[in-house]
């Protein structure tokens, strides 16, 4: 079960994606406020905010609008392994893992490692 708890960027080194006025010009107030109470730690704006979470990420996926990246595990701490972008086709929200699972199984590029999300390879382009 995943915890509730602040924004997580790992080392990607970005902003507060809750103040991003790309998000904030297109949610409402109301999930808005939720986002912030989940980042604050409450459990309970979690539960609710998660049906709707799924479904907007869903609806993403099923335009086409997400990919995601699988970062493996590297031979040593210090480094990442082979990185897969796959498309995203769907996502649900899974109750039992108390979260907004997405799913894709098109593997769109893949890199060997050592590779990181901070300093990704340039995307090959079809001629």
């Amino acid at each position: 079960m995943s915890k509730a708890g602040n924004v997580n960027h790992d080392d990607t080194h970005q902003a507060d994606p809750l103040d991003s006025p790309d998000l904030t010009k297109h949610l409402s107030e109301a999930l808005l406020g939720l986002l912030r109470r989940i980042d604050d730690g409450d459990d309970a704006a979690r539960t609710e905010v998660l049906p709707t979470a799924a479904a907007i990420v869903d609806a993403f996926a099923a335009v086409g609008l997400l990919e995601f990246a699988y970062l493996a595990p590297g031979e040593d701490e210090e480094e990442d392994g082979p990185i897969a972008w796959m498309e995203a086709s769907e996502a649900i929200f899974d109750k039992e893992r108390d979260a907004v699972v997405i799913a894709g199984s098109e593997v769109l590029e893949v890199f060997e490692g050592p590779i990181t999300l901070e300093d990704p390879p340039e995307h090959e382009t079809e001629e």
